[in-house]
């Protein structure tokens, strides 16, 4: 059964897939030849030309397939009970460990996109734009239960995302790489506290 080509082909993409992912977080896309991918990976180079193309084809789809949006989505749950805040605060904590745990990856995509602006859309549109549908989503659903106030659900979720795509930009991946978790803690309750109630102060006529 090993020589049935069909059952090899899926198995040598996620074996490319996953070398290519190791690799170019490690040495970036300039640092990285399709001959240390298929070497990792345990295929000649050739079948890795046969499934992707060439070098640029394969790091697009490791940006659409290795981008931690389908694992932040995995482990995020606006369903769970309790007051609001403690709802934001704990899906919060649970995005940014997921955060760090690609940050390495992360910090190379940041560099590659001003690098090789072909690769900005797919950032664009699979890390960010799909992130913010996502979440929109999740508010609206938020606002139809009355857990929320009605407003533009987009606008709310890129506010949202806009706040701990900061804090996590500027702790983790430019910053130390680490913050005292009792200041994290700090941080997160008061954006929190300002995406729920504002910073405006109400005018007493």
């Amino acid at each position: 059964m090993s020589n049935v080509p069909g059952l090899k082909a899926p198995k040598a993409r996620e074996k490319v897939l996953d070398s290519a992912f190791t690799l170019f977080a490690e040495k970036g896309y300039d640092g990285t030849t399709t001959k240390d991918i298929s070497a990792l990976a345990g295929v000649n180079e050739v079948t890795l030309f046969r499934i992707f193309g060439n070098k640029e084809a394969l790091f697009h789809q490791v940006i659409l397939e290795k981008l931690p949006l389908q694992s932040i989505q995995s482990v995020v749950d606006f369903d769970m009970e309790g007051p609001m805040d403690e709802v934001l605060l704990r899906n919060a904590r649970k995005v940014l460990e997921t955060l760090k745990e690609n940050r390495h990856f992360l910090m190379m995509l940041v560099g590659e996109i001003w690098r090789h602006p072909q690769f900005r859309e797919d950032v664009s549109t699979e890390a960010f734009e799909r992130a913010a549908m996502y979440l929109a989503g999740q508010l609206q659903l938020l606002m139809d239960r009355g857990r929320l106030r009605a407003l533009d659900p987009y606008v709310a979720a890129k506010s949202w995302i806009g706040m701990v795509q900061s804090h996590y930009l500027t702790n983790y991946l430019v910053g130390q790489g680490n913050i005292d978790p009792a200041e994290e803690e700090r941080l997160l309750r008061g954006m929190v506290d300002i995406f729920i109630n504002g910073a405006g102060k109400k005018e007493v006529n």
